[in-house]
């Protein structure tokens, strides 16, 4: 009859494992790192945004201000015309 023998082994702890309580509190400052940058990532992307409607206003401005310059200029040109006409009929009567 052959009898086995069992022999096992112990696994060695060289490295000391943290307790509930640190590996709880590591998740939590994990989490709030991970909603600090989602926060910074939000308020980036709000100030491209923003930055990009200024943008749009801007040019919305400037194409009304050319198109106010030019509307300007054309009731100058009217203006002259109208007193050219005018000058003529005063030397009429």
């Amino acid at each position: 009859m052959s009898s086995t023998v069992s022999t096992g082994f112990k696994k060695m702890n060289w490295m000391p494992k943290k307790s509930a309580w640190q590996e709880m509190q590591l998740a939590q400052q994990r989490r709030q790192q991970s909603a600090d940058r989602i926060d910074r990532m939000n308020m980036a992307a709000s100030g491209f945004q923003r930055a990009q409607m200024m943008q749009i206003q801007g040019v919305g401005e400037l194409a009304a201000q050319n198109a106010q310059s030019r509307l300007h200029a054309q009731v100058k040109e009217m203006q002259a015309q109208l007193e050219k006409r005018f000058e003529g009929f005063s030397k009429l009567a």
